[in-house]
């Protein structure tokens, strides 16, 4: 049976819906920080072993399709597992004691993190201006690493990943682990211990891109702070009342510059979904 591009596409989205749904509830099943990191990490590797073997029976239609799995679909739920592995690590070695000792434990986290990104600036530049044109040799298979050191921390069959795709998922990680010890610091210091409760009880439950699509529009709106505030600053903001991580949103946007044919599609549903509610208000059913 011929496979087309869009049954990738589907599979790889339907992945990330049952990875996101299996993360939730290990959430709610665990307070404790350690036991929550290690079970997302064997949730998240079942879905790349689901990924690995859909794969193995898969052609590329073409090189444009190589590059779009190993630049944005693979790293998508490649960069969960690193996450989860690495919190799992700094859980297992941060301080038992003092509250001092461990607010001291996870700004060295951060000098640690921010050394892997000095060491690969030039792919995480390359990713973060949304750049394309050294694709063909960043993200094909046959390809040869540019200008880049080899990582051969996680992954490495040649068959399922590209040098820099892992490299990419693992940059997309660290931004997302940076914002977390960023938000578990700040909690340290308004008193809370590590693993407290977030400020707000209130959990984001849609996607995070149409999170990102209704912070960018309230921002072209000038709707917070009279125009003053920026979106990052909205952005942190929504992140912090929600509970979510939305990593790389610059990205996202080029993405949703990119849609052919709708470019607001989450705006579009929340108009039709209020819509549809005066409309049932008025007809008596609520």
């Amino acid at each position: 049976m011929e496979i087309n591009k869009e049954d990738m596409k589907a599979f790889v989205e339907r992945l990330f819906e049952e990875m996101e749904l299996s993360l939730k509830e290990v959430v709610k099943e665990t307070s404790n920080e350690l036991q929550k990191a290690e079970k997302c990490c064997q949730e998240i590797n079942a879905i790349l072993i689901r990924l690995k073997e859909f794969m193995a029976g898969y052609t590329f239609r073409d090189d444009e399709e190589e590059i779009l799995f190993f630049k944005e679909y693979k790293p998508l739920l490649f960069k969960e597992l690193i996450f989860h592995s690495e919190l799992t690590y700094i859980e297992a070695k941060k301080p038992i004691g003092k509250k001092e000792q461990i607010k001291s434990y996870f700004p060295h986290v951060l000098d640690q993190i921010q050394e892997f990104f000095v060491r690969n600036h030039q792919l995480y530049i390359y990713y973060q201006l949304g750049k394309s044109d050294l694709d063909a040799k960043l993200f094909m298979r046959n390809s040869m690493p540019v200008s880049l050191i080899r990582d051969y921390s996680f992954d490495f069959d040649p068959t399922f990943s590209t040098v820099n795709s892992s490299k990419l998922a693992k940059i997309m990680a660290y931004e997302n682990l940076t914002d977390h010890i960023r938000k578990i610091i700040h909690r340290l210091e308004m008193g809370s211990d590590a693993g407290g409760s977030e400020v707000s009880g209130h959990e984001w439950t849609d996607s995070k891109s149409g999170l990102i699509e209704l912070a960018y529009a309230l921002h072209s709106r000038g709707a917070v702070n009279h125009g003053k505030s920026d979106v990052k600053a909205i952005i942190s903001l929504m992140e912090s009342l929600f509970n979510v991580q939305v990593g790389n949103f610059y990205r996202t946007f080029q993405s949703m510059r990119g849609r052919k044919k709708n470019r607001t599609i989450y705006l579009d549903s929340l108009k039709e979904s209020l819509v549809k509610r005066m409309d049932d208000t008025d007809m008596g059913y609520q």
